[in-house]
């Protein structure tokens, strides 16, 4: 036992110590706490923000230079428990790996896309889990999602990594057209945005009710700016809206509907490289 010890780096049995101590003795402490806040002997606990930050500094101070050495340890454990499929496990180490890294936006893509994609996706499908608790889970970690790529855009408000991802689980999970057409706006312009996010703000757009003509508005606007931006699905968005907006044929644009896929006509040029639409509703 003495060997096997002496092969563990004295970092990983210090924090080993540190967590099993915290756990024997958080009990104790949390029925004393109790009792000295009812009798009006210590004020109630901070906030949830503000304990949060407390927490946040505690770990950064306490580890120091070992933050990053810490956080790639448990990114791994974070893995092992994605193949496992121990969500709350999962979130529990990010929890940690995002307050030792904070500005590291991949940490926060990352369990948005973890919480928000595939363990949604899996309470899709496990049929061991009843029905009722499939839903309450899938709903619980959509919104869990969200709520941390909010958090990591207090820490990195620039970050147009944390927005896809975030826009994914709006798109993919949460069918909101109304949100992911807001979150793409917000990644126009931004350091590190892709090309497409202007257009598909406006198709999003368009599949919100109520915005059809702020839609009509942002895609003719990227029509008349340039050729290049005459891709089959805006052109097929700017015609349906057209027609549901009424717009006066005079002020139509002159292009045909493009044809389906494998009708023999070539697409233009796609000018940010990613694949283009020809569904009215991108998927």
């Amino acid at each position: 036992m003495k060997k096997l010890l002496q092969k563990i780096p004295k970092w990983i049995q210090i924090l080993t110590f540190l967590a099993v101590f915290g756990i024997v003795r958080a009990p104790f402490e949390d029925d004393l706490r109790m009792r000295l806040v009812s009798n009006g002997i210590l004020l109630p606990p901070p906030a949830k923000d503000a304990l949060g930050q407390l927490n946040q500094s505690a770990l950064m101070g306490t580890l120091g230079g070992l933050r990053s050495i810490v956080s790639s340890y448990l990114v791994l454990e974070a893995f092992d428990h994605f193949s496992l499929k121990e969500w709350e496990e999962l979130r529990s180490d990010y929890r940690v790996i995002t307050a030792l890294e904070p500005r590291d936006e991949n940490h926060w893509r990352n369990v948005v896309w973890h919480i928000g994609i595939n363990a949604t996706a899996n309470m899709e499908v496990d049929e061991k889990i009843p029905e009722f608790e499939r839903m309450r889970r899938f709903n619980e970690y959509a919104v869990g999602a969200i709520e941390l790529a909010e958090e990591g855009l207090g820490q990195n408000p620039d970050s147009a990594i944390i927005r896809l991802q975030l826009a994914e689980v709006y798109k993919e999970k949460l069918n909101d057209s109304c949100e992911t057409a807001r979150v793409y706006g917000e990644m126009i312009g931004l350091p590190d945005s892709p090309g497409y996010v202007k257009r598909f703000h406006g198709y999003y757009l368009a599949q919100c009710p109520g915005r059809e003509n702020d839609a009509y508005d942002h895609l003719i606007r990227m029509y008349r700016e340039s050729e290049n931006n005459h891709l089959p699905s805006l052109i097929i968005h700017i015609k349906d809206l057209e027609k549901k907006l009424d717009i006066p044929f005079a002020l139509r644009i002159s292009d045909p509907y493009p044809p389906l896929p494998g009708q023999g006509r070539a697409k233009p040029e796609n000018p940010d490289g990613v694949p283009d639409f020809t569904d009215p509703a991108p998927k």
